[in-house]
């Protein structure tokens, strides 16, 4: 019994520490900048996200074939413990965006310069 309240604690623990909420962002880029251009920018902003306390880190996914209309097209791909905490942190990034001297709208600008959004979908992983 109670080998298998323990397999049923194990279980649920790495269930809820496996689940995510995933933000899926496809963009294109608009040429101006390089892909490597792009990736330094994500870099930079996992980096003031980590300094800054955020549970948001992101990473660039980049097709190697795919079935689309989109050639120049690539996929951000976020990643939150949880929906309850990307909303929040969400906010308080583009905030900080909004201020001209802040890192984040620095970021944010180099982000328009070089890529255009084309859809944003929400995610939960298990």
């Amino acid at each position: 019994m109670k080998k298998m309240l323990l397999g049923i604690v194990f279980t649920l623990v790495s269930a809820f520490a496996s689940a995510a909420y995933k933000d899926v962002v496809k963009m294109e880029a608009t040429g101006q900048c390089s892909m490597d251009e792009i990736v330094e920018l994500k870099d930079e902003f996992n980096e003031v996200m980590k300094k800054n306390g955020y549970d948001y880190s992101a990473e660039i996914w980049m097709p190697i074939f795919y079935a689309e209309e989109t050639a120049n097209a690539f996929y951000w791909i976020g990643t939150a413990p949880d929906l309850a905490d990307f909303g929040p942190e969400f906010t308080r990034y583009f905030d900080e965006a909004l201020k001209d001297s802040s890192l984040e709208s620095k970021i944010e600008a180099g982000f328009s310069k070089c890529r255009v959004e084309l859809s944003r979908s929400g995610f939960l992983t298990e």
